[in-house]
């Protein structure tokens, strides 16, 4: 079970839950945080089960959507996907959120060069991706991308060899080669930045300033760093 690391934020919480609306949340497939049911579409992981339950303490019922990154960023330009999870400065939705200030975890993006191909400058990544301007960039000094759907597409297209380089979030990459074989001898980082990943609000959703006071207020009743550590797994009950 998820809780707060301090028994005050879950009384303030429940001063916040007024009264049960119902929320979208959109995620995309991002293992191990999110990971995708192939069967029945549903995403479930670590950091759904943490946005799902802060939304539940401000008084919401959360409904979860896990589309490709592309048609989910255009359901949040329309509003339709109320908030998501993303890092600041992705183009695709540049504008169009409110982003909640504390940082919800820090991720490391890289770049993984297949040094038997590195004189060919191509590129597997995620469609609608910029990975905080790594993509300018490479595209600047004359690299290719061949977009995929998703983070696994990605990989599996490097894996086979059909790139020669690989943009992407360091987490799902490792996920991705405890249950599948490394097909690749000479593999390098030749790139890497770490970031921090944020809540980030649909600014034409109806919700929005609610959401954001609620969720601004919550998050600032602790002083950890990210909400993740604000969160811990715990069999038994609360501390």
């Amino acid at each position: 079970m998820f809780i707060l690391l301090y028994t005050p934020l879950n009384v303030s919480a429940e001063a916040l839950a007024t009264e049960t609306q119902k929320v979208v949340l959109g995620v995309v497939e991002f293992p191990p945080l999110v990971i995708k049911n192939k069967e029945t579409q549903d995403c479930y992981g670590e950091a759904v089960t943490i946005s799902r339950t802060i939304l539940e303490l401000v008084g919401y019922q959360v409904e979860v959507e896990c589309p490709p990154p592309a048609r989910l960023f255009e359901r949040i330009r329309k509003g339709h996907v109320d908030i998501t999870l993303n890092v600041k400065g992705t183009k695709a939705i540049e504008n169009t959120v409110t982003f909640i200030e504390k940082p919800f975890s820090y991720l490391s993006i890289v770049l993984m060069t297949n040094s038997k191909l590195k004189n060919n400058k191509t590129v597997a990544a995620i469609r609608g991706y910029d990975y905080v301007g790594m993509r300018q960039e490479l595209e600047r000094e004359g690299y290719t991308f061949f977009d995929m759907p998703n983070s696994s597409d990605a990989i599996q297209l490097f894996q086979f060899g059909r790139t020669s380089h690989l943009a992407t979030y360091e987490a799902p990459y490792l996920f991705h080669i405890k249950s599948h074989a490394n097909s690749i001898d000479d593999l390098v980082v030749s790139l890497r930045k770490d970031i921090p990943t944020f809540l980030a609000i649909s600014n034409a959703s109806t919700k929005k300033e609610e959401l954001s006071d609620k969720l601004s207020r919550l998050l600032a009743l602790s002083d950890n760093e990210t909400v993740i550590e604000q969160m811990q797994t715990k069999d038994n009950g609360t501390r």
